[in-house]
């Protein structure tokens, strides 16, 4: 059974008009772009990042009303880098959309009408370390308190300083997409808000 070191997790919350897929796309493509795999390590991500895809279709009061829930789970094993990345640490990033009161709307657009969606999205950021649990073997057992707060400290601080840097750059990026204030400096997107496909 693995110990994990969470991170405290972060947030994007954003209540206005934009289109789903190029945002899904970009964020999708961070995700490979930093060498991130899904759970069953395939590095194409088509098959396991995606646990959840959950839509609820309109209620009685409003019948054009969705509501949607997106679950990934995503894992990387650090780059070599001084004596922080090793196989020993899994750095997990694991992200779950929501998307409340969301309807569809047509905006005119350079003198085309475009597919948007309006309501409230809220991107729910989950960081962790995955190390494997030593106390359960028979000898380093006795070991594992000193192991965790003396040998491997100074280890497990620079992972979570590797992985909350991970974390901000991915929230800084979806900010940026939407157009929200953000406090890191600013990345180049290649989308635009509304790109359309």
């Amino acid at each position: 059974m693995p110990t994990f070191v969470r991170l405290p997790n972060l947030e994007v919350i954003y209540r206005d008009m934009w289109v789903m897929q190029p945002l899904y796309r970009a964020t999708r493509q961070w995700f490979l772009e930093n060498e991130y795999v899904d759970s069953q390590g395939d590095r194409s991500m088509d098959s396991g990042m995606e646990i959840l895809y959950w839509i609820k279709k309109g209620t009685t009061m409003n019948p054009n009303e969705r509501e949607f829930r997106i679950w990934w789970r995503t894992q990387k094993l650090p780059v070599n880098v001084g004596t922080a990345g090793s196989a020993f640490y899994k750095h997990h990033l694991d992200i779950d959309w929501n998307a409340i009161q969301t309807v569809d709307m047509e905006i005119m657009r350079d003198g085309k009408k475009e597919k948007v969606q309006f309501g409230e999205l809220r991107i729910l950021i989950k960081a962790y370390i995955e190390m494997p649990d030593v106390s359960k073997t028979p000898i380093l057992g006795w070991f594992d308190y000193w192991f965790r707060t003396r040998l491997i400290k100074k280890n497990i601080e620079e992972n979570r300083k590797m992985l909350y840097q991970d974390a901000y750059r991915l929230q800084g990026m979806i900010k940026k997409y939407l157009e929200l204030k953000s406090f890191l400096p600013a990345e180049e997107v290649f989308h635009e808000k509304f790109e359309f496909i």
